[in-house]
């Protein structure tokens, strides 16, 4: 897959991820330094957000943006993914006041390969692509954008759309009515 960065064309690493199917598990660093898992099947649905740099405007605001829009949502687990380093991601989390996600590095880059954002070359090398993955209580990729453009912006209504469907989703199986053959 590529992207383009800044009008180049930049070819991404990784695997790329499909619509309905299982969200791969990903290892991340949180921000006290422990080794975390993302991704999978969940008691709650999830929107992971890769995040190039939260050192750059519009990264930032980005992040600032799906602070708030994710508020309504109880049964939703955040997870912003960025590559920037933790004393930085730490402060930021503090100054701009993130509290309704979680804010990990992408330390290894297993989650940028896993899911395919792992910018190959330029001054972005090593960095993750823009782009959101909504996955649903069952552990499938229910909504996925990846940005054409590493500067422009996701389509913050359709994301948002799609997390509602997915964190409003009924597991299938069968109610006590049912069962009971009533």
């Amino acid at each position: 897959m590529t992207i383009k960065v800044h009008g180049e064309i930049t070819v991404l690493e990784g695997k790329e991820i499909t619509l309905s199917q299982e969200a791969p598990a990903a290892r991340v660093t949180a921000l006290d330094g422990s080794q975390n898992v993302i991704g999978m099947i969940a008691p709650t649905a999830q929107l992971l957000i890769a995040i190039p740099s939260l050192k750059t405007e519009g990264c930032s605001l980005g992040a600032k943006k799906f602070n708030d829009l994710i508020k309504p949502f109880k049964k939703l687990k955040t997870v912003m993914v960025t590559t920037d380093d933790l004393e930085f991601v730490n402060d930021f989390v503090t100054r701009e006041g993130i509290d309704a996600a979680d804010i990990v590095v992408d330390t290894n880059r297993d989650f940028a390969k896993r899911y395919g954002l792992l910018i190959t070359q330029g001054k972005l090398k090593d960095r993750l692509a823009r782009a959101v993955f909504v996955i649903d209580q069952e552990g499938r990729i229910s909504y996925k954008e990846v940005v054409p453009e590493i500067t422009d912006e996701v389509d913050y209504d359709k994301c948002i759309e799609a997390v509602d469907k997915a964190a409003n989703f009924k597991k299938k199986g069968h109610d006590h009515e049912n069962w009971m053959g009533v």
